[in-house]
């Protein structure tokens, strides 16, 4: 069922991209997948042995703009982490549904390569339950901020993200995500 829900969101998005674009000559759709890296923070002593492993995305993007550009995206990540808790281990694992709203700019602005910085809000709906110690619960929605820095080589992208959780994933721990992600896309020009 939520695979459908993903599958209908992102059908729904390409479909309300594609009818902008036939209005405007100045968005480009893609999609994009990568890896990702991720480390719960935590400021709680009684949480210890933390490690991120690594995990992936995959989604949609638009572009709308030229020099100065928003960027929304749908994406299905992945991450976890595992850590120890009052001598219990844990592995989180998690399943989300991550929407950021880029704002950029091109440093470089040149028909076959662009070097674009951007940043926004992050958006995360955890799809998943989680097993959490005693006492504590993981919520389903966090948000962050994110930096990006990427690269267009024609219809090719890369892009180097870093979020910042700014929402706790389980408050009685103080857990926050942080995500370095890397990504390679295409763009439908």
């Amino acid at each position: 069922m939520k695979t459908i829900k993903l599958l209908t969101t992102a059908i729904l998005f390409t479909i309300g991209i594609t009818s902008v674009k036939a209005q405007s000559g100045d968005i480009t759709i893609g999609v994009k997948a990568g890896i990702s890296v991720s480390t719960l923070k935590t400021g709680l002593n009684a949480v210890s042995d933390k490690s991120g492993k690594v995990g992936f995305n995959a989604g949609i993007f638009a572009r709308a703009g030229d020099a100065l550009y928003f960027q929304p995206e749908v994406n299905y990540a992945t991450f976890s982490n595992k850590y120890s808790f009052n001598a219990n281990k844990y592995d989180a694992k998690f399943s989300t549904i991550n929407v950021p709203l880029l704002v950029g700019y091109k440093i470089i602005n040149d028909k076959d390569m662009n070097l674009r910085i951007s940043a926004g809000p992050d958006l995360y709906y955890d799809l998943k339950k989680h097993v959490a110690p005693t006492g504590t619960e993981y919520k389903k929605f966090s948000a962050g901020g994110a930096a990006d820095v990427g690269i267009d080589l024609g219809s090719l992208t890369l892009d180097a993200r870093y979020s910042l959780g700014l929402s706790k994933l389980n408050k009685d721990l103080g857990q926050k995500a942080n995500i370095f992600s890397l990504a390679v896309g295409f763009k439908f020009q």
